[in-house]
């Protein structure tokens, strides 16, 4: 089959014929109908990836073969599915607890197995959603991210009403601002230096949108809020926005971090101090995170072909690759084999 792998060189990717995988027990064979590009792929490409990786773990697919010890009630031959990309030994109390990424065996598609981009692969049956037969679009992809997006909500606590500030415009921003729009929270502000996604937050319904460089996100807030956000979600993944959440934020306020930062990052611990603060940090998600969104989108709650801006074959994907490496400030592109 044909699969967009990782060359020796960084951040390059090449489209080449690989072995068709196998369904171990417990596994399906998913033909993949599309798989998103995401920052931590381009991250992944630039320092740890090896050649030959076969990178994506945003993906939607549907069943083609089931592999030993699969129910076949459970899972059927043609059935449309959202895959979680994680997968652990099964039987340790973080994999019984439905957090395989803290188990010892840890493996991510897309980095420790083979990944999305790619026309088929193999997944672990329990990490698999079935999706209703009319929701098929490439923008099905965006479940993963939006999963991501509902746990980093979860783990904020975040309420209707409350106002939150969203540091960084880019596609877990975006998806962060359509969930907190979900929940009833408001007003939300976010910031972000490049105006093609200020102007998309705008569209997605954020009351404001700010530029960076010319106004902190804490101002920016106060002056569309009249006051400091409950809760701040750090989405860019720069490590001087920690210290300027803390700042920016309430009294009693939450600092969640989502963005992957993987420079130092210095903050005042007087500054949490004096305000009480709750500073968070969310990766990965649960099922129910999941769960929650397919149900949201099914309710019509949540539209992901709105965050969607771009789709692109898996021929095409090795040059647009290299150029969102160049320039990673465009907005959310899937493949689709």
């Amino acid at each position: 089959m044909l699969a967009a792998v990782l060359t020796d060189q960084p951040q390059q990717l090449e489209v080449a014929q690989v072995v068709e995988p196998e369904p171990a027990p417990g596994e399906v064979l998913l033909g993949v109908s599309a798989c998103g590009i995401c920052g931590s792929d381009l991250h992944i490409a630039g320092v740890i990836g090896s050649p030959g990786t076969i990178l994506g773990h945003e993906i939607t697919g549907v069943v083609e073969a089931l592999g030993p010890d699969v129910d076949p009630g459970a899972w059927k031959v043609g059935q449309p599915v959202v895959a979680r990309p994680l997968s652990g030994c099964g039987t340790c109390r973080w994999c019984v607890g439905g957090r395989p990424d803290h188990c010892d065996s840890f493996a991510l598609i897309g980095l420790d197995r083979p990944g999305g981009f790619a026309e088929r692969l193999a997944v672990s049956a329990d990490e698999l959603f079935a999706l209703p037969t009319r929701l098929m679009g490439p923008e099905l992809a965006l479940v993963e991210p939006l999963a991501i997006a509902r746990r980093a909500l979860r783990r904020t606590a975040l309420e209707a009403g409350e106002v939150v500030a969203i540091s960084g415009a880019g596609p877990i921003g975006l998806a962060t601002l359509v969930w907190a729009r979900a929940l009833g929270a408001g007003p939300i502000v976010i910031s972000d230096p490049a105006a093609s996604r200020r102007e998309l937050a705008l569209q997605l319904g954020a009351d404001a949108a700010v530029d960076p460089r010319e106004e902190s996100l804490g101002e920016g807030t106060i002056r569309v809020t009249g006051g400091r956000p409950a809760a701040v979600v750090e989405c860019s993944g720069r490590a001087e926005t920690i210290a300027e959440g803390m700042d920016h934020v309430k009294v009693d306020g939450r600092v969640t971090i989502v963005g992957i930062c993987l420079t130092t990052a210095e903050i005042v611990p007087f500054a949490g101090l004096v305000k009480e603060l709750d500073l968070r940090f969310s990766l990965y998600y649960g099922k129910v995170d999941f769960t929650d969104t397919l149900d949201a989108i099914d309710a019509g709650a949540l539209d992901p072909a709105l965050l969607l801006t771009e789709t692109v074959t898996l021929g095409q994907l090795p040059e647009r690759f290299a150029r969102l490496a160049e320039d990673p400030q465009g907005g959310k592109i899937a493949v689709t084999p």
